[in-house]
């Protein structure tokens, strides 16, 4: 009688007779136990492969709860479906059952998820456009880069050998027919190449955040030297000489908040957006509504930092000197805070474009781990107040956390925000995200810049502020980042000096009467080289136009996608007519009911940040 073999007994009789030897049953068992140990394996080797492209996908974990957070559904299932295209080719990589092809994957997408890596470790960015380009221009000194940063050259090797190993040596799943058409899948991994690179064009230099790093950087790579080998050489970066005159103040600040709509901010007393603000009215220029340099974060900021012109966007934000290397020419200490980098879409320390190269001008680097989004603007202006009081003249650069999306994340309840009411309960309601929004500049802009007043000596300081652009309510548009079409408020800023230097404020005053409504962001670096000391000849040839000359018309324009002229011939523009009232209807009617309530009622949930 026909005896059932143990897995032991199986491993005995397969040692000890040749399979041809063995009955039908055994060999059947043999086979089985054969079968059952590969599709182990696979699925084994296929788990441990996915947990590496998700965790060296860099913030891929944080993007979902964010995007989730902010409620874009549509977006998470665009973000999760390249991954799972990004995931399914990795794996078909790793089976194809040509050993060279396996190989020739193996080391492609090892090489970039490794490069990758180890830049994040260097800088803590994802690699960019822009960081290419730099990594390419800088390409002669890679002997000197790979002796300085030895770390990051072993993390590169460990992350391709793993990666490599994972790939070249990934078990087969053993099909026949697989084995016998899988070949003509083997150039299927370009397809995450080819599809990022296309978001990329589409967004512009941009969109390719938070995806996996196995494909990525090769597209981002490829797009961008494409570009730039299509593109006349830009040259290198003008340095500036010392100014002609001594500064006219000791300190500058800018304060470059987010998503803060210029007709959100008043001076005018009893508004509901800024009242402290309002009481603290002789301590502030208003320069009225302003008109950004783009609708989006990292193009405004990159605008500003390279005091790009507005006649030669394209070129003098590519070869203009930064801002960083006019303040250290004129004698200034050099700061950039970030109170954005903890909470931005990605989890790159390096953002707006910025590289490394152009942090070498920067002599102290903040951003804020583990803080609360609510008082990350307060930890900002902290460190501000430390700045102010050191021994050195000190130049700060400060990107606020401002008034992002989702509203309600930023502030916490107190007595001075605008209550819900009856006649409003939908949270997802035009209105009640306009009462939100309220709370939040109410917070982060009306609460914490009055504080700032309260806590700190301006008579040697001069703060400009604005933000990187403004905001829309149309719940079936973007609130900003439009390229195509974009509607005026996504390019409406508030603009503001602060100051307690008598001579200065009755330049910026004077200044304010001629050019009331009709400032934009590309006045701001001239406004400051001004400051700085430069004369009005160095600051025209590049930048334009300062705060302090005249300008003539209320008819203004911001850009909408690439400035670089690296995606597209031309910049785009969008006209904005600052002298046009752009409130919504919902917001009229939060005034005229009552909404705000006294401002004498202490925010006993602000930390304070006075030393």
């Amino acid at each position: 009688m026909f005896q059932t073999e143990t897995p032991a007994r199986i491993g005995r009789v397969r040692r000890s007779w040749p399979l041809s030897t063995l009955s039908h049953e055994d060999r059947s068992a043999v086979y089985g136990a054969k079968r059952k140990m590969r599709v182990g394996l696979f699925a084994f080797a296929t788990l441990m492969l996915t947990c590496f492209m998700a965790v060296t996908t860099i913030g891929f974990f944080d993007r979902i709860v964010l995007l989730i957070e902010q409620q874009r559904f549509g977006t998470l299932i665009g973000y999760l479906g390249v991954c799972a295209i990004c995931w399914f080719c990795l794996l078909i990589a790793a089976i194809q059952p040509g050993r060279l092809v396996r190989w020739f994957w193996a080391i492609a997408l090892s090489v970039s998820v490794a490069a990758s890596q180890a830049y994040y470790l260097v800088s803590s960015s994802e690699l960019g456009p822009f960081d290419v380009l730099s990594l390419w221009q800088a390409s002669h000194e890679a002997g000197r880069a790979a002796s300085h940063y030895g770390s990051a050259v072993g993390w590169f090797a460990v992350v391709f050998l793993v990666s490599c190993a994972g790939i070249a040596l990934f078990p087969t799943p053993g099909f026949r027919v697989w084995a016998r058409h899988g070949a003509k899948l083997a150039w299927l991994p370009v397809v995450p190449v080819l599809l990022i690179g296309g978001i990329v064009l589409h967004k512009e230099g941009s969109g390719a955040q938070g995806l996996p790093q196995h494909f990525a950087p090769l597209a981002v790579g490829g797009v961008t030297l494409a570009k730039s080998a299509l593109q006349p050489g830009a040259g290198e970066r003008r340095v500036p000489a010392r100014p002609a005159s001594e500064p006219a103040v000791r300190n500058i600040v800018m304060l470059i908040d987010e998503s803060v709509r210029g007709d959100y901010v008043s001076l005018t007393p009893g508004n509901i957006f800024t009242p402290k603000l309002a009481a603290r009215k002789q301590r502030i220029v208003d320069f009225g509504a302003a008109a950004s340099g783009g609708n989006c974060s990292h193009y405004s900021n990159a605008l500003i930092r390279f005091g790009a012109s507005r006649d030669n966007i394209a070129q003098s934000v590519k070869t203009n000197p930064s801002i960083w290397q006019y303040a250290k020419a004129a004698g200034f200490r050099t700061v950039f805070i970030d109170a954005q980098a903890g909470v931005n879409k990605n989890a790159s320390r390096l953002q707006n474009f910025m590289t490394v190269k152009e942090t070498a001008h920067i002599d102290r680097f903040v951003t804020f781990d583990d803080v609360a989004t609510p008082d990350l603007d307060q930890r900002l202006m902290a460190v501000v107040q430390q700045e102010l009081a050191g021994a050195d003249p000190v130049f700060v650069y400060a990107n606020k956390n401002g008034a992002h999306f989702p509203y309600q994340h930023g502030y916490r309840e107190s007595r001075s925000m605008l209550a819900q009411d009856g006649a409003d309960q939908s949270p997802t309601s035009k209105t009640a995200l306009i009462r939100s929004y309220i709370n939040n500049i109410r917070w982060n802009v009306d609460g914490v810049l009055s504080d700032f007043l309260d806590a700190v000596d301006l008579r040697e300081t001069l703060v400009l502020y604005t933000s990187d652009h403004g905001q829309n309510f149309d719940p079936d548009r973007l609130t900003h980042c439009s390229i195509e079409d974009a509607d005026p408020r996504e390019g409406l800023v508030p603009m503001m000096a602060m100051t307690d230097d008598g001579k200065t404020l009755d330049r910026l005053r004077d200044a304010a009467r001629r050019s009331f409504n009709r400032t934009s962001h590309f006045q701001l670096v001239p406004s400051v080289l001004d400051m700085m000391g430069y004369t009005h000849d160095e600051i025209a040839e590049m930048h334009g136009q300062s705060v302090f000359g005249q300008i003539a018309s209320t008819d203004a324009e911001f850009t909408t996608g690439d400035i670089f002229g690296l995606f597209r011939a031309e910049v785009r523009r969008s006209p904005i007519d600052l002298s046009q009232d752009y409130l919504e209807q919902e917001t009229r009617r939060l005034a005229a009911s009552g909404a705000a309530v006294s401002i004498s009622a202490a925010d006993a949930l602000r930390p304070s940040y006075r030393q």
